[in-house]
């Protein structure tokens, strides 16, 4: 079977170019990754929610967890609750329950992503039947679905003391003070740490070594954290490295841009440092995932 009809016609709509994969037929994300034999963190799963009778889609990675609480709190409704198969099949008429493609298909749809599948350049989503899926670049979809996004799926925390090791982390900050404390900050908790006060020093850095991670402040003297992502991305520097975004900017056009760039978190200034040793450990058990 090829990709519905109707499927095409909203990808085209939207101009979210695709690869059509079709394969055995499979009804789980954990499945299609094993079918496909790739990692489970390029596999969109898709779980549904009731809100009071309206449909939620939290979109995940393949081998993550929904944290219904977590959901729950975001979305301030106390009885919401996993949807039913009947519910959803009555919901989304002419797909099955585990082929339902993360897309707009009514306009009471809420559609939640958590943000360990926006690092991602390409990811594979389910494509309205059993034997089909398709394959999309990240950006696109999200330009094109706009989801909410935030941490939806439970997270296995690091051993408390247990530093990352290996690579340094390579942190961006043109404050020479903020820079300092921040690396001193890391390196109390056994990180390693490398600072930098500019984008081009960064980027420089970058042709020579390959950090752990990357913490990016957004303002810096000469070139917007962004557009020093931008750099990388043309030069694939950046690909597979995570990277955190660190700054005063609580700004949601920067926060969805951060996001489409792959930022894997966006912490605001001033924070707290459990709050920071805590996202760097996270992001380090992410990357090495």
């Amino acid at each position: 079977m090829s990709v519905p009809h109707w499927l095409r016609r909203l990808l085209t709509y939207h101009g979210v170019p695709y690869r059509e994969h079709t394969h055995a037929p499979v009804f789980s994300a954990s499945h299609l990754a094993h079918i496909e034999h790739i990692t489970g963190r390029r596999v969109a799963k898709v779980v549904f929610l009731n809100a009071r009778n309206h449909p939620v889609m939290v979109v995940l990675p393949a081998v993550a967890r929904l944290d219904i609480e977590r959901v729950r709190s975001v979305l301030g409704d106390p009885e919401l609750r996993l949807a039913t198969e009947a519910e959803i099949v009555g919901w989304f008429k002419g797909c099955e329950p585990g082929c339902v493609p993360p897309v707009r298909l009514r306009s009471d749809l809420r559609i939640l992503l958590d943000r360990g599948l926006a690092h991602l350049g390409e990811i594979i989503l389910p494509g309205g039947a059993p034997d089909v899926s398709i394959e999309v670049r990240f950006r696109d979809w999200y330009r094109a679905v706009r989801p909410g996004v935030g941490r939806f799926a439970v997270h296995q925390p690091a051993l408390p003391g247990k530093a990352a090791v290996g690579a340094p982390l390579l942190i961006v900050e043109d404050e020479a003070e903020t820079n300092h404390l921040l690396c001193e900050l890391l390196q109390r908790e056994g990180f390693v740490c490398r600072g930098v006060e500019e984008g081009r020093t960064a980027l420089e850095t970058l042709k020579h070594a390959r950090p752990s991670a990357i913490l990016l402040d957004l303002m810096l003297p000469d070139m917007s954290g962004l557009e020093m992502v931008q750099q990388l991305r043309r030069q694939g520097s950046i690909k597979r490295i995570p990277w955190l975004v660190l700054t005063a900017l609580d700004d949601e056009v920067a926060r969805q841009r951060s996001c489409e760039l792959g930022a894997d978190g966006y912490l605001i200034k001033p924070f707290l440092p459990q709050a920071l040793i805590a996202e760097v450990r996270e992001l380090l058990a992410d990357g090495r995932a």
